[in-house]
């Protein structure tokens, strides 16, 4: 029976220590732990060994910890430094959290970008632990938290873990109690986002518990009540407190097996009006589909493929309003939530989550009040959505043939590749081309990319298609392509004419030649860690193509025509960027445009360069144009209804249906301008916080080969933006009515960020200037956004510059 295999089945606790490199004490506490659990002679020890299974993760982030240790060994000196203003304390750029690049891995437990954290779910989820521990440090000058937390809290997360979590707890805070020590819990701790180390635990049925303990950086640290907190007495709080938790699970080890048995037992059931099953569609990126299960699979989640092509009714969307009937294609994923992991399953895959009514009250009132969030974390994160894949759920079970989903081919099998008596095709669809095409541009290889679709011996091709011509390339172009393909899994299909049977010729000038891009990027202490480290390993490890780093403190004296491409991350704030360049450098960034780069503009780095006072792009800020805000909005307007009217031939033969030459446009007053700024300065108190919004792209601009009429798009800024001609703007913001797709958006944001855009580009000189709004490849899993920045390095050379015809 149950009861009789609980009786005799011990406790499981995860003991993890140091995910941030720089947060030195609980490394140490663990194996103070471990050598206490091994040695000890105690009753309490003793117990613990009888009645549990300890996994200790003594160290999570090597990278960080050893990059920070050799920093804090650099400017170690005889005389003991207790200021935590000190370069001993701070360390230097890139300081030691993040991984080797530079992630934040307490955020990558649903996102699972890193090695790190794949080993460490797939390793957590072998022995299926009732307890997990987090621990961590935060500020020299504060105490001492843990769990429980406050709201927001993830409504997937089970009620009575939360109870366990108030119970461990109150035995924590005895145990601290009888060192005086001090601490709290709650106070700025939410469980909202499930992609921390002690809410992803909550979700898999775990009791999962925070440390976050004052750091001291390996030292001594003075405080403001003239205190020394030392070294020693940081890793003695992370030991007591481990030691403790370990009483309390060892203590209640048949109810807390008890109740972890029920969790999973009762996620089987299901709840009526629910989520009964959520379905992935492939559609022809079959890499990114891959890649999304895969991530699935690493967390335990059980995932079906369909047999067979079937009919569903009520199917919810995260782009429809309604409920749909549609027929699902053969293939489809579909992902049943009577698993025992269900909560950990909607956490990740819902579309949108809704936060208390009550939080949203206190949030509101601190934003007004205090200016300042109680939100810790972004407040949207959906999988499907960043993928970009078709998704939806139904509150009913599917009726059809499925195979369960075991195993994924690390790449396709490319079809074989024939001679070819014209050149070579590719669809430009799945993300495994845009490496393949990597890899031509590196060889050298003359590669074209149609503008507009087309059909050839049978085979349709869509915009953003690859060309490679056999008279533009050398004599092994066959062996180049086989090669490229074996390597990518990506298969090119050779043509032995250039007539097409629909669309353009494959001769004419409807297929754009690209350029190598020769890649920087800018790095150093003004820049935001979080923007570089995905926009680094996007480059590194995604595209894996050649780039330089280039370092922020020596701007002056870098040469910018070595390169094609320039990609300023987002920074701390645009100050930053206002304090690296000044007068002479911006004028050099202004001159290496003109004559044909491609600079890329990201959040901080684009607020910046839209200033007025850099006068390098026309785009501008909104906070900078609110007097002329409804010329722009008026012209906005018009170009979308001249698109959208439809040809009258009596009007344009016979005249008539005469459109007027001037719109009248309201002047704003002294007093408007002023009620205006106070509105918009509001309106910026309620930005969105890592919302993911809806966005409409322009399907025949070269940034969009490969995306969607529609994408979801994250957003955590204030700045939002105007343009019009000859600015470009291929994606823009929805209307205010459907603009949010998951997330907190304010109603007071909703009309600032309608239909502005998300990206712009400008032609300056030779040379353009691509500006994002926010990150597109937000924490490198935002992969539906991410192809608009790929194609603004792989594409954006060939497409947006000028070039001289070669000697």
């Amino acid at each position: 029976s149950v009861s009789a295999i609980i009786s005799k089945t011990p406790a499981i606790a995860w003991m993890m220590y140091g995910i941030h490199g720089d947060e030195l004490s609980g490394p140490d506490a663990a194996i103070q732990l471990a050598y206490q659990l091994v040695a000890g002679e105690d009753s309490l020890t003793s117990r613990l060994r009888r009645e549990l299974v300890i996994c200790i993760h003594p160290m999570e982030n090597p990278d960080g910890r050893e990059r920070f240790l050799s920093q804090m060994q650099q400017w170690s000196g005889a005389v003991v430094n207790t200021d935590v203003q000190s370069i001993h304390h701070t360390g230097d750029w890139p300081w030691g959290r993040g991984n080797h690049y530079l992630f934040d891995l307490n955020r990558d437990w649903i996102l699972l970008v890193n090695p790190e954290s794949r080993a460490r779910v797939r390793a957590i989820m072998e022995w299926n632990p009732q307890l997990i521990v987090d621990a961590h440090e935060m500020g020299a000058l504060d105490t001492y938290l843990f769990s429980p937390a406050r709201e927001p809290i993830n409504p997937r997360i089970s009620t009575n873990l939360l109870d366990w979590a108030h119970k461990f707890a109150v035995d924590q805070a005895s145990a601290l109690d009888q060192y005086g020590w001090s601490y709290y819990t709650r106070e700025w701790l939410d469980e909202w986002y499930p992609g921390y180390g002690s809410s992803w635990p909550l979700l898999i049925g775990s009791v999962g518990i925070l440390y976050e303990q004052a750091g001291t950086d390996g030292f001594s640290v003075k405080r403001h009540d003239g205190t020394i907190l030392s070294y020693r007495e940081s890793v003695h709080h992370q030991f007591v407190s481990s030691l403790v938790n370990l009483k309390t699970l060892a203590e209640n080890r048949q109810k807390l097996l008890e109740d972890y048995y029920k969790n999973r037992k009762n996620a089987l059931l299901g709840k009526s009006g629910q989520p009964a099953a959520f379905y992935i569609v492939p559609g022809e990126n079959i890499s990114r589909f891959n890649r999304f299960i895969q991530n699935l699979q690493y967390q335990n989640i059980t995932v079906e493929i369909s047999e067979q092509e079937f009919n569903v009714k009520d199917l919810y969307g995260y782009l429809q309003d309604n409920p749909l009937r549609k027929t699902l294609p053969k293939g489809t994923a579909i992902i049943r939530l009577d698993q025992p992991l269900r909560s950990l399953i909607e956490a990740i895959l819902e579309f949108d989550p809704h936060m208390s009514s009550e939080f949203l009250r206190e949030e509101r009132e601190e934003l007004l009040r205090e200016k300042e969030t109680r939100m810790y974390e972004v407040s949207s994160w959906s999988l499907p959505m960043a993928y970009g894949l078709e998704s939806y759920w139904t509150a009913s079970h599917p009726t059809v043939a499925v195979r369960q989903m075991d195993y994924i081919p690390k790449k396709s099998s490319p079809s074989n590749t024939g001679s070819a008596g014209y050149g070579y095709l590719c669809n430009y669809d799945d993300d495994a081309v845009v490496k393949a095409l990597v890899n031509l541009l590196e060889s050298e290889a003359s590669v074209r990319v149609a503008k507009e679709p087309f059909t050839i011996n049978g085979q349709k091709f869509n915009r953003g298609s690859l060309l490679l011509r056999n008279h533009e390339n050398t004599d092994n172009l066959q062996n180049l392509i086989m090669s490229v393909s074996d390597k990518s899994g990506v298969s090119f299909f050779p043509v032995n004419t250039a007539l097409a049977q629909q669309g353009p010729d494959l001769g004419g000038n409807q297929f754009v030649l690209l350029t190598n891009p020769r890649v920087a990027l800018l790095a150093g202490p003004e820049i935001g860690i979080t923007s570089f480290s995905s926009l680094w390993y996007l480059l590194d490890q995604e595209l894996q193509m050649k780039h330089s780093i280039l370092n922020s403190d020596r701007l002056g004296g870098i040469d910018f025509r070595k390169y094609n491409v320039l990609i300023l991350p987002s920074a701390w704030s645009k100050k930053s960027y206002e304090n690296l360049f000044g007068k002479e450098i911006l004028a050099g960034l202004k001159t290496w445009i003109q004559e044909g780069g491609t600079l890329i503009a990201i959040g901080e780095a684009a607020a910046f360069i839209a200033d007025t006072t850099t006068q390098l792009s026309a785009t501008r800020t909104m906070r900078q144009t609110l007097k002329n805000r409804n010329f722009y909005r008026n012209w906005l307007e018009q170009k979308e209804t001249l698109f959208k009217t439809y040809p009258d031939s009596i009007k344009i033969w016979n005249g008539g249906g005469i459109v007027s030459d001037s719109t009248q446009v309201k002047v704003v007053s002294k007093e408007q301008l002023k009620w205006l700024e106070k509105q918009d300065e509001l309106a910026r108190l309620f930005q969105p916080r890592g919302a993911i919004l809806r966005a409409k792209t322009d399907g025949q601009h070269w940034m969009n080969f490969g995306t969607s009429p529609e994408i979801p798009v994250i957003l955590y800024t204030s700045y939002a933006y105007l343009a019009m001609d000859p600015v470009q703007m291929p994606v823009t913001f929805s209307e205010s009515k459907n603009l949010r797709l998951s997330g907190l958006l304010w109603p007071e944001a909703r009309m600032r960020w309608a239909k502005t855009p998300y990206v712009t580009v400008e032609r300056v000189g030779k040379g353009q200037i691509i500006l994002f709004a926010g990150d597109p490849f937000f924490r490198a899993y935002f992969h539906g956004t991410a192809r608009l920045l790929i194609n603004s390095i792989l594409l954006g050379p060939g497409f947006g510059t000028v070039r001289s015809v070669p000697w």
